[in-house]
Formats: structure tokens, C-alpha cells, sequence
């Protein structure tokens, strides 16, 4: 029996956040191949967003902190097979499929990090706010947006998802809602921490590509416009498909993965 239960564990797959190394990389290959998947086309053209994107967002609530590895692994895979979803290389391998995962992990763990999450919001907000098109402007050749309507629609992307996951409904309620409850409170819970990840996700999303291809102000905010709705409809599909995946898990037995919502 001894020599047995030493060949179990030796045979015992190494773990990564207690996640194996398996699951990682076939999740981060399920992500690299939904890149090639179009969700929505880049507004001004050249490329679109791939459904990547979505299953990147639900790694973190699946494999806990293993899912923003596997969602840079499959965002590697992704920009070989599909460079129309990430024509940056290398960067959108991190804007696209990484980070999307980094700010969903901050929000389903807001009870953790509420004031990490907080620091990252303002940051973005304020970054939203003043870059490329103020900061450096016009003497990088960027028309400014017309306002006000440019700093009310870029608000939307921050100042909500701020505001929910700086009260204490966010910091205690939805982290407890998402792993303790069922029916209508986890569906809520869940669709918040996908939702305000998302929204202010799509800031650093946003930016690199409107300062590294010369956007207009006018063409800025209308990105803004364009993504204003579509984000909150991916989180409500989303949502529908994570939960019955999460309440799946947790009936399983198998063992729990530290931050994960099952």
C-alpha cells in the first residue's frame, strides 16, 4: 500500500495555484483557438475582437489566479493562428487575451484586493480621461474629442464599476454572493464582477491602438459609443455560460482551487 500511495504522488501532476499544469495548458489552448473566433470588428477596421476574449474573462472564475496564465499562454497561441485579432503581436497577446483575465481576478476577488482594485480603476479612469488626446495632444498631432459628450461616455467605462466595487456591497456582498449563493444573487454577483472586469478592462484595451494608429478624437469617441453597449451584453452571455460550468465544478468533488468561484 506504501509503494502504491508513493507512486500516486509521484505520478501526481505538478500544480500551479492548485491548478495542474494540464488544465492550464488545455484551457489556454481552448483560448487560442476561439481567437479565431470574430466577436465584434474593430471599430475603424482592421481586425475584430475573437471570442477569446470571453473565455479569457472566465478563466480566473475557473482556475482562479492559473487562469491569467492560461489566458497569456493561449493569447501566444492566438496571435500566430489569428493576427486579425491581434495585429499588435506580442502586446495584444497581453491586451487581448491576458488582461481581460488580470481585471476579472481583481473583481471576483475584490475582498481581497478591493483596495488594488480601487487604485486600478481611478488609474485607468484618469488615463481614459487625458491620453492620447490631451496628453500629449496636439503636439503628438491628436485632435482633441468633442466634449462633454467624450468625458460623460468614457465615464461610463469607470466611474460605475468604481463606485460598486468601492462600497461595501462590492467588497463584501458579491465575492460572497458569487461562491455562497444560488439562483438570482449568483447570477447577479457573477455578471458584476464580469461586467465592471470587462468595462474598465477595455481602457488599456482601448488606448495603445488609438495612440499607435493616429486616432481622431471624433474616431475615439466613437469607439467609446460603439463598445458602450456591446460589453455589458458579452457579460450577461458570459454569465450564462460560467455559472452552470461553476455549479458543475462544485458538485464534482474535486478538490477547491484557492479564488475560484466554485
Amino acid at each position: 500500500m506504501g509503494h502504491l500511495m508513493s507512486e500516486e504522488v509521484k505520478e501526481a501532476p505538478t500544480r500551479v495555484y492548485g491548478v495542474a499544469i494540464a488544465w492550464i495548458v488545455v484551457y489556454g489552448a481552448l483560448i487560442g483557438v476561439t481567437s479565431l473566433v470574430p466577436l465584434f470588428p474593430y471599430v475603424g477596421g482592421g481586425g475584430y475582437l475573437p471570442l477569446a476574449v470571453a473565455f479569457a474573462a472566465m478563466a480566473p472564475l475557473i482556475m482562479g489566479p492559473a487562469g491569467i496564465i492560461a489566458a497569456f499562454f493561449g493569447g501566444l497561441i492566438g496571435m500566430f493562428i489569428a493576427p486579425a485579432a491581434y495585429p499588435l503581436g506580442l502586446l495584444d497577446a497581453i491586451l487581448t487575451a491576458t488582461l481581460p483575465a488580470v481585471f476579472v481576478t481583481l473583481t471576483a476577488n475584490n475582498n481581497r484586493f478591493w483596495y488594488i482594485t480601487i487604485i486600478v480603476f481611478i488609474g485607468m479612469g484618469i488615463w481614459f480621461w487625458t491620453f492620447p488626446f490631451y496628453i500629449p495632444g496636439e503636439a503628438a498631432g491628436f485632435t482633441p474629442p468633442p466634449q462633454p459628450y467624450y468625458t460623460i461616455i468614457t465615464a461610463w467605462y469607470w466611474i460605475p464599476w468604481l463606485i460598486i466595487m468601492g462600497s461595501p456591497f462590492g467588497i463584501k456582498l458579491i465575492p460572497k454572493w458569487a461562491r455562497e449563493e444560488t439562483g438570482t444573487k449568483k447570477y447577479a454577483a457573477v455578471f458584476l464582477i464580469i461586467l465592471s472586469g470587462l468595462m474598465v478592462w477595455a481602457i488599456p484595451w482601448f488606448l495603445p491602438y488609438w495612440y499607435l494608429f493616429g486616432y481622431a478624437g471624433t474616431l475615439g469617441a466613437a469607439v467609446a459609443t460603439a463598445y458602450s453597449w456591446w460589453f455589458p451584453a458579452l457579460s450577461v452571455v458570459i454569465t450564462i455560460i460560467t455559472i452552470p460550468i461553476l455549479e458543475g465544478l462544485r458538485r464534482s468533488g474535486l478538490p477547491r482551487i484557492p479564488m475560484a468561484l466554485w
